[in-house]
């Protein structure tokens, strides 16, 4: 490895912006993650449930959960967009 991109691998781990939105990024990977799970079991649920009350309420969980999940895949995109143009204007 050059020193120029050792330089820049240090300089990116040191600014406390980047590891912050780093670090938010991989949680809300997790986070979406786990609603895709929730998401899934819910819809097996549906699947076996014959009452019609509860067929009501696990629909609504499942827009609940699948609207979170769309939001925190925007808003993964819209970090990762930062990454990146944070890098071209450093550049």
């Amino acid at each position: 490895m050059n020193l120029r991109k050792l330089i820049n691998r240090t300089d990116e781990y040191l600014r406390t912006e980047e590891r912050k939105r780093k670090e938010k990024r991989k949680y809300l990977k997790q986070v979406t993650r786990k609603l895709r799970e929730h998401e899934k079991s819910l819809k097996a649920q549906l699947e076996d449930c014959s009452d019609s009350e509860l067929k009501k309420r696990l629909n609504k969980e499942i827009m609940l959960a699948h609207a979170q999940r769309k939001k925190g895949v925007k808003l993964i995109k819209s970090l990762k967009k930062k990454k990146s143009k944070s890098k071209t204007e450093k550049n």
